[in-house]
């Protein structure tokens, strides 16, 4: 009976979906073995698969999805299968990809170079889908206009319709709307769910017009937006920001990255900037910091542990565990741009593991992997902290996210959390991230990408009440304006003094 609900639900998400008309196609054979090369490598090079879906369910899972398969299928709507299923596992360092001949730029790495898709950048805000720019050869939007429709299709039932295939952490939904739109997955799932269209029909709220746009390359689509805004859709801007003498004796803070390598693009040096912006806050006597995390998907060298000493919530005696998925591996032959650190792993498992029956790496390795914890803060701050978030503050960021609320939870430490959830799961308390095992399938060139550590032990009881504390989304009439909805939220709620929540 299980297997024919699972079934059922499966097919009614593709009975919508019509026939993919690519040239390149697979055999019923090639998939079954395609498939059973990803089910074995998931079972064996992803730490976490089994968090969030126990053994006998991921099976039955499989099998409906197996019962899909027909003959002659397109690459495409194999694709789709495989996404689905790693949708299913509710994990955000997960993921798969098509082939691609190459992109256009970051951001839009998805998008294939010769295909046409929706001629907008987009942002999705409190479910409401909106024109960041228009990108079109018609031109007949203004910045932040609401689509009501695409096709004959609400945006609402699109979106809902993509969360499907879009993977994240836990319960959470944030995540997968902001990639969505940030990276162009609703572009790319259109294209896909939707194909071999030039143009579309497009209705937006507020207005009785019908318009219809022509479809364009990703490259016409950058383009455009170059000759507007004289940079290119994927261009950063600076990640690190500090700002005092804020009302109510508030203090200002943007860590928009964890990556080292985009912070020192812009001529910045993470710890300095750590040190001289809290050197400041502790000499003006500033009573409220705002952290502002919004947008910041993670990074390495342990700078969120910097961080955490800043934000005096990092406990050094506290001590991380790391498992891995497995001790023996026999899909290694199938496997793209494995790490010097996993090959060595993989090559002599009883080296790292702290016994025969176990999965937990030794705390010696452990030590060395987990970086920035011996990091010393001359001027750790201990006041109160506004943190504001949404569905880009992700993997390192939901680190320090979780690290201050359990600060918050277990002492009576001013924390507010404002804005929108954060992407990353942070009651499970176990995360999978890091390294990974790609591997890349034989017949389809599908490639699939999963975390082979997870950091912490699982948590499975919820809160009641989520976080953020104060739910604050941008608007597009504030966007249009250039106003901060959450900032002056944030700004608004250091002149008052909060319970512990």
């Amino acid at each position: 009976m299980y297997k024919t609900i699972i079934l059922l639900l499966f097919v009614g998400v593709f009975c919508q979906v019509p026939l993919l008309a690519q040239t390149q196609r697979l055999s019923l054979q090639q998939q079954k073995e395609d498939f059973a090369i990803f089910k074995g490598a998931l079972q064996e090079g992803h730490a976490g698969l089994y968090y969030f879906i126990d053994k006998n369910s991921f099976q039955k899972k499989c099998d409906s999805i197996e019962n899909t398969f027909t003959e002659n299928a397109s690459i495409e709507s194999f694709y789709l299968r495989l996404r689905y299923l790693i949708a299913s596992l509710r994990h955000g360092h997960s993921g798969v990809s098509l082939p691609n001949k190459g992109n256009v730029n970051y951001r839009m790495a998805v998008l294939e170079t010769q295909k046409l898709y929706l001629p907008f950048e987009l942002l999705i805000a409190n479910n409401q889908l909106i024109i960041k720019e228009d990108c079109s050869k018609e031109q007949l939007f203004p910045r932040y206009a609401i689509l009501k429709s695409i096709g004959n299709q609400t945006s609402q039932q699109l979106i809902q319709k993509m969360l499907a295939y879009m993977p994240a952490d836990g319960i959470n939904e944030t995540f997968k709307t902001y990639s969505l739109s940030q990276y162009f997955y609703f572009h790319f799932l259109y294209n896909l769910l939707y194909p071999n269209q030039n143009g579309v029909k497009i209705e937006i709220e507020k207005s009785q017009t019908h318009y219809y746009i022509e479809l364009l390359t990703p490259k016409t689509v950058d383009s455009i937006y170059y000759a507007k805004n004289g940079k290119s859709i994927s261009q950063y801007g600076t990640q690190l920001a500090y700002k005092a003498n804020l009302p109510n004796k508030s203090a200002y803070i943007k860590i928009g990255t964890f990556y080292k390598g985009l912070i020192e693009q812009f001529g910045q040096n993470y710890e300095a900037f750590l040190a001289n912006t809290f050197e400041d806050i502790a000499k003006q006597k500033t009573k409220n910091v705002i952290v502002d995390l919004r947008n910041n998907e993670g990074g390495g060298d342990g700078y969120e542990n910097i961080l955490l000493q800043y934000l005096a919530a990092y406990k050094s005696a506290e001590k991380t565990v790391i498992s891995v998925p497995a001790k023996q591996f026999k899909y290694t032959q199938y496997t793209v741009d494995i790490t010097d650190d996993i090959k060595g792993f993989i090559d002599n498992p009883s080296e790292f593991l702290q016994n025969d029956s176990s999965l937990f790496i030794k705390e010696k390795y452990v030590d060395l992997m987990i970086e920035g914890r011996n990091a010393v803060a001359k001027h750790p701050y201990t006041g109160k902290l506004i943190i504001l978030t949404n569905g880009g503050s992700f993997s390192a960021s939901t680190t320090v996210i979780a690290a201050l609320y359990q600060q918050r939870q277990t002492t009576q430490r001013e924390v507010v959390f404002v804005g929108e959830e954060n992407g990353g799961d942070i009651y499970a308390v176990a995360s999978c991230s890091g390294q990974g095992y790609p591997v890349k399938l034989p017949a389809s060139s599908i490639r699939i990408d999963m975390p082979f550590f997870c950091f912490g032990t699982l948590n499975t009881k919820y809160p009641k009440k989520k976080l953020p504390d104060y739910k604050v989304f941008d608007s597009p009439e504030s966007l249009s304006k250039g106003a901060d909805k959450v900032l002056d939220a944030a700004i608004k709620l250091s002149a008052k003094t909060t319970s512990k929540r």
